[in-house]
């Protein structure tokens, strides 16, 4: 106690500064309450578990070649997007079958666990183009815009 009456200036710079710290913590747990936490959340648990290797993106541009002038195949989180362009000989319902023959190079497990984008171009100018078909991992076919 005599030690606290000796030092009574720096006891209550002590107090003072655990206040304060103790005010900054809260302060920012407030303004910044997720800074610790991943971007998607815990969405993403079990990618690792179900991921998508460059041999199948291969697979997947090489299967789709014949009729398409570039394929692009990445992923995003749990989304697969397969951006392709297809040559001008080629209509819609053509250019759909082809999203679906990249389906078939995923396997079933791949298909269950990501959502399927499929965007599709033209390199010419038609105005039947682009096109955007989703499929969402608990269903097993793509979603269509509307066809101009």
């Amino acid at each position: 106690m005599k030690f606290i009456k000796k030092h009574m200036s720096l006891v209550i710079a002590i107090v003072i500064f655990i206040l304060v710290f103790v005010g900054f913590l809260i302060l920012k747990n407030v303004f910044f309450p997720s800074e610790a936490k991943a971007i998607y959340g815990d969405r993403l648990e079990g990618r690792d578990k179900v991921e998508i290797s460059d041999a199948t993106k291969n697979k997947v541009k090489d299967k789709l070649k014949e009729k398409t002038s570039k394929v692009e195949v990445r992923v995003a989180g749990k989304i697969i997007y397969i951006d392709m362009t297809v040559t001008g000989d080629v209509n819609v319902a053509t250019a759909k079958d082809l999203a679906n023959q990249a389906l078939d190079e995923f396997s079933d497990k791949e298909k269950s666990f990501y959502d399927i984008q499929a965007i599709i171009s033209s390199d010419t100018n038609t105005t039947q183009f682009p096109i955007i078909g989703y499929k969402h991992h608990g269903k097993t076919a793509y979603v269509w815009t509307k066809d101009r």
